[in-house]
């Protein structure tokens, strides 16, 4: 039997001292740490390689700072570009959108979301609401990664430190490195190889060799 489909939240902008942003809080049946790793591995995953994507991580404080595209169907440039602000606080993730920028005009460059007037202007209603479009499905596809995947991490001290230990699981993996530039797999191992040109070897989950 099909389970019906949760519906997309939606999160609307506002003004803050002259600054257009979207702000809100979440709530998980979650541990904070899983809620938190989630997030970090939903981030990773959002870059082309490594890192790449996330600006700032404090683990004491479950704190990340990220930057996101939000792309329209069939576009392979972005058309909006925004930064993330996110902190888990026990069961509940608050955020922040700011510091959003357009993409467009005759110089095909990026211009300030934060002087747009849709009280005035109709086109900039409509972008306002694509924007809004875009990023509830960003926003909605990071919390549902955060409530359904089945985080596998069990030493965070490793994770602060960057220290890769064999028997570690790919989410571990990922969480220390980001995201691999490349994956190859002969069916038994899975080879990932990172952007620091460390080469990782997976069998059954878990690290079985690596070298840096």
């Amino acid at each position: 039997m099909l389970l019906p489909l949760m519906a997309q939240k939606q999160y609307a902008t506002t003004v803050v001292e002259k600054k257009r942003i979207v702000t809100g809080i979440e709530e998980f049946s979650l541990p904070s740490q899983t809620i938190f790793g989630n997030a970090l591995l939903w981030a990773v995953n959002e870059g082309p390689q490594g890192k790449e994507e996330i600006v700032d991580i404090d683990f004491g404080k479950e704190r990340l700072s990220m930057v996101y595209n939000l792309k329209r169907d069939g576009d392979d440039d972005p058309a909006y570009v925004c930064r993330l602000q996110l902190q888990v606080t026990e069961n509940q993730v608050v955020f922040t959108v700011k510091d959003v920028k357009m993409h467009g005009g005759l110089k095909s460059m990026f211009s300030n979301f934060d002087k747009l007037n849709p009280e005035k202007k109709t086109k900039h209603a409509d972008i306002i609401r694509e924007f809004e479009r875009l990023n509830d499905e960003k926003l909605n596809s990071l919390f549902s990664f955060i409530r359904e995947h089945q985080l596998q991490v069990t030493n965070w001290d490793n994770i602060r430190s960057n220290s890769l230990q064999r028997g570690m699981s790919e989410d571990e993996v990922m969480l220390i490195y980001g995201k691999p530039a490349s994956k190859q797999s002969d069916g038994t191992t899975t080879q990932y190889l990172f952007s620091s040109f460390v080469r990782v070897f997976i069998e059954n989950g878990k690290v079985k060799s690596f070298v840096n």
